[in-house]
């Protein structure tokens, strides 16, 4: 039998091993929540990994979108080019460019295009003349391509619309090109008209020189802003393609990506 003595020394061991039993099993469950849970610093270096993987991932999901933008701007001009062959086989010659408070060539191919088959109605208009690509976005139909003002022309008194066979480089000349959005709803002008050839000359007044057919044009301001409708600086290619090129429709039916500073006399004169 247990003495008094020994029965309360041995009470006594059995509450300390409870107490410690009680302390391990808390230390036990720290350390299983700690091994399940971030430290701070593998919380600071899976934050730097991920913003690495975005700093990589991001510029190619933008180029990603911006070679989207290009395609559907590309199919938007074939279409367009298609466009202008049924309209010069039915009228034998080019659209108007531009008649002042009447019509120019967007709303005179526009019926062609899905649009309503009525030149003097903004309602010809489709959104195949919305370039994809526009700085300034607008929910309104609008026009962000200009046309080359030697063949579609500016219509007056004495000047009519460009027969087919005046275009003898079919191939080498623009016929529409992306262009400045001068207008706050983000509206650009009809016709290239603001263009200055290699020598510095409007190209509208397509008195070119044969041989400076491979002489860059003078680069414009490339910059959408609003403007009056007066000022040349509004009525040029606008280079908004992966910052650096236009995308425009040639004579023959083709499109091309032309760079910046690559625009050539020979691709706005056809009086040679």
């Amino acid at each position: 039998m247990l003495g008094e003595a020994d029965y309360g020394e041995q009470l006594s061991r059995m509450c300390t091993f409870g107490l410690r039993s009680e302390r391990f099993e808390r230390r036990s469950q720290w350390i299983r929540a700690a091994a399940g849970a971030f430290t701070l610093i593998e919380l600071l270096v899976v934050i730097g990994i991920i913003g690495i993987l975005a700093g990589l991932l991001l510029p190619a999901l933008a180029r990603a979108r911006e070679q989207g933008r290009f395609a559907e701007c590309l199919n938007q001009q074939k279409q367009m080019g298609i466009a202008t062959a049924l309209y010069v086989d039915d009228n034998d010659a080019y659209p108007l460019g531009r008649q002042a408070a009447v019509t120019q060539w967007d709303l005179c191919l526009g019926g062609y295009l899905g649009g309503k088959d009525n030149p003097l109605t903004p309602e010809a208009r489709t959104v195949l003349f919305k370039c994809p690509s526009a700085t300034i976005r607008n929910s309104s139909i609008v026009l962000n391509y200009s046309a080359n003002p030697n063949v579609f022309k500016e219509i007056t008194a004495t000047e009519g619309p460009a027969k087919p066979e005046s275009v003898r480089r079919p191939s080498d000349v623009i016929l529409v090109a992306d262009s400045i959005q001068y207008r706050p709803d983000g509206t650009s002008h009809a016709l290239l008209w603001g263009v200055s050839g290699s020598s510095g000359s409007p190209v509208f007044w397509n008195n070119g020189n044969p041989a400076n057919k491979d002489a860059a044009i003078l680069l414009g301001t490339d910059q959408d802003k609003v403007l009056s409708t007066l000022d040349p600086n509004g009525a040029n290619f606008r280079y908004r393609h992966a910052g650096n090129s236009t995308q425009a429709l040639l004579a023959d039916g083709h499109t091309e990506r032309i760079g910046k500073g690559r625009v050539r006399d020979g691709n706005l004169y056809t009086n040679y």
